[in-house]
């Protein structure tokens, strides 16, 4: 009889298959955004896509820029630790929050 084989297993090999993997693995980068920056900083601070390497973040104003800033290298290296065989090369921070998050007041 056959040995059941882990999901995750299966996972992998599908995407690698289809091809879709590496973008896959990217966008964990934006998905994991608040556990490497935390609660409080992810309310002002979004990450919204990465494209060639790079992670853009909208943040909610000047302030936050500047201290991201600062900050972006730790930041990086958190997200690589997290990624499996992709890496964020550098974030890229803009100002203005999206529309809904300007309604509600950005609370934080």
């Amino acid at each position: 009889m056959a040995r059941p084989e882990k999901a995750d297993a299966i996972l992998r090999r599908l995407t690698s298959r289809m091809g879709i993997d590496t973008r896959l693995e990217m966008e964990k980068a934006v998905v994991s955004w608040e556990e490497v920056v935390g609660a409080k900083v992810a309310r002002r601070a979004k990450a919204e896509a990465v494209r060639g390497g790079i992670l853009f973040v909208r943040v909610a104003d000047s302030t936050w820029l500047q201290e991201l800033s600062l900050l972006k290298e730790g930041i990086i290296d958190k997200l690589n630790a997290l990624l499996d065989g992709y890496e964020v090369e550098d974030i890229v921070f803009r100002v203005g929050m999206a529309t809904k998050e300007r309604m509600h007041g950005g609370k934080g």
